[in-house]
């Protein structure tokens, strides 16, 4: 039997974007995180290499969260090693005692430059380190481990040049059309994404079904959702019918069915959550 999977925190690289974890506050406070960029010929398909680590009390941490982009990574650990897919529903790790997981955040749409394998298969999914990497067993990783953060991130950047992935112009459009909808708050339909690039809407869901293995109606209802979130968090009184005429909801009623569809509790329940765990952390503060 394998070992128990302790999951894979997700955290960007480069200025902090909180709107995929639901406690960002509580993840700081116990979860300890740095990136480093990859070697050039890398960066065309990769976003960083990343080390959390984390020494926690006998209660341990639960960190609590939704994916902000569709993102595939690879991890090393000593309880688990892997390849993990763009997970669509929210996801709670747990943190125990002490660890460190060291891996690589492939850009959206990157990854299949790496595997073979159709990018919608990996969806909610984690396959073993071998899917990638042949010959990178258990006991290969754990004597990886013994080293220092820096020469296993040179060993996975090695691994992973050793792929020879080929430059697609595909794979920098989709990260473009990401970064253009995070940008632009009209961008909240596939008719105006694919208005805003003069693109087919056909051809637009295609290449995201292709590339990402996630549909781009996906990724629009993903962003509005943790924006809204992330407004509930910052706001002493939110206005709930305004955030969901903002956000494109012909109705506040439809904005909380999908609220709470993804988030797991409606936009109230969230915010009292919220306020109760800011609540803890002035405490302990």
């Amino acid at each position: 039997m394998p070992p128990k999977d302790p999951g894979v925190f997700q955290k960007p690289a480069g200025t902090y974007d909180p709107r995929g974890r639901l406690d960002p506050i509580g993840f700081d406070r116990h979860v300890r995180f740095r990136t480093r960029l990859p070697c050039a010929p890398l960066r065309p398909f990769l976003d960083h290499f990343w080390v959390i680590g984390w020494d926690v009390s006998e209660n341990g941490y639960h960190s609590v969260e939704l994916m902000h982009r569709p993102y595939v990574d690879v991890f090393l650990s000593l309880d688990w090693s892997g390849v993990q897919g763009t997970f669509r529903g929210k996801r709670v790790y747990e943190a125990q005692g002490s660890g460190r997981i060291i891996g690589a955040r492939f850009l959206p749409g990157a990854f299949g430059s790496f595997w073979s394998g159709e990018l919608a298969n990996l969806q909610d999914q984690q396959l073993p380190l071998s899917e990638l990497f042949e010959g990178l067993d258990r006991a290969a990783v754990e004597q990886l481990l013994e080293h220092d953060d820096e020469v296993v991130m040179d060993r996975l950047e090695e691994l992973l040049l050793l792929k020879k992935p080929a430059p697609d112009a595909n794979i920098a459009l989709v990260n473009t059309i990401i970064a253009a909808i995070e940008a632009d708050d009209t961008l909240s339909t596939v008719s105006a994404v694919a208005n805003s690039f003069r693109y087919s809407e056909r051809w637009m869901q295609q290449l995201f079904r292709t590339y990402v293995g996630i549909g781009l109606k996906w990724f629009l209802q993903r962003h509005r959702l943790l924006l809204a979130a992330e407004r509930i968090r910052g706001s002493d009184a939110p206005d709930w019918a305004g955030m969901a005429y903002d956000l494109g909801y012909s109705s506040q009623q439809h904005f909380i069915t999908d609220f709470r569809k993804v988030l797991g509790e409606t936009p109230l329940q969230y915010r009292a959550t919220a306020l109760q765990r800011q609540s803890t952390q002035t405490e302990w503060d």
